[in-house]
């Protein structure tokens, strides 16, 4: 965790669940409050999701924010204001097909996305926690399998395929179904239940980087706020990165500092700590 040299941050990118938001989908004022004296300072606060767009949106236009978002752990970024696609990276159909047969052989409930749109087969337990917290209407069809072999959505896609199910469940799956597929995928967790499969380059680090050179700004002038596996390629590349204080160890160990928990006003810290470098004199 050794940081980088203090320099001028033009774009911050902020993950959602576990660092700006929990449970309770409230985003704390003082790290309402923080997002927007980031903005006055004239930076550019890009959220980092790996929810659908349509589930993310709220929380950008909370924050007032117009600019990027990212969106499906990466695989995506869309324009707030216009809701434009501007990047989309799918997933191989016969690499999500293989993932997808893999982990309902070892049953866990599967979701698959195209576009920004959920498809599921059926409404179970682990389906209702995924709603609740993404607040979406799902696509309802009999067999998820079909959408991977010969009946396609029209939307872009898969973007990326979800499964649900215990931590050590989840935790013994992933080097198995890594291994399996390869340098084809990427294979992570993204909270303790969930394990997702995406394009290799389907990643919050790709598309912070993708972001940051759409907008002309060096990846040295960019930070990244998270706390989970899934936001490590962010931390890695970002100029300086934090890992709010309930962040996994891996999120803890690719971030170049630490801040308090969500909840304790991490973001807010990690804010702070960014406008205050701007604020003094480099030597």
């Amino acid at each position: 965790m050794d940081g980088p040299q203090p320099v001028t941050c033009r774009l911050v990118a902020i993950d959602l669940d576990g660092t700006l938001i929990d449970e309770s989908l409230v985003i704390d004022e003082a790290d309402a409050a923080a997002v927007r004296g980031a903005r006055n300072a004239g930076c550019v606060v890009c959220l980092a999701s790996g929810r659908l767009y349509a589930a993310s949106r709220p929380f950008a236009q909370a924050l007032s924010l117009t600019g990027p978002i990212i969106v499906l752990q990466g695989s995506a970024v869309y324009d707030i204001a216009s809701g434009a696609r501007l990047l989309c990276t799918v997933l191989a159909q016969d690499v999500a097909l293989a993932a997808y047969d893999d982990l309902k052989a070892r049953g866990f409930h599967l979701q698959l996305y195209f576009g920004d749109r959920l498809y599921l087969d059926e409404i179970n337990e682990a389906a209702r926690f995924y709603l609740d917290l993404s607040r979406v209407d799902p696509i309802m069809v009999p067999d998820l399998r079909p959408l991977l072999v010969d009946q396609l959505p029209e939307d872009p896609g898969p973007m990326k395929v979800l499964a649900i199910g215990e931590p050590v469940a989840v935790s013994a799956a992933i080097p198995e179904l890594a291994d399996l597929l390869g340098s084809s995928a990427s294979v992570f967790k993204s909270l303790p239940v969930y394990l997702e499969v995406t394009n290799p380059d389907a990643n919050k680090g790709f598309a912070l980087a993708w972001v940051a050179k759409m907008l002309s700004i060096p990846l040295a002038e960019t930070a990244a706020i998270g706390d989970s596996d899934n936001d490590v390629p962010m931390l890695r590349v970002a100029g300086r990165s934090f890992a709010v204080g309930n962040a996994t160890a891996a999120a803890k160990q690719a971030a170049h500092a630490l801040v308090p928990p969500h909840g304790s006003g991490g973001v807010a810290a990690a804010l702070g700590e960014l406008l205050a470098t701007q604020a003094r004199p480099h030597a």
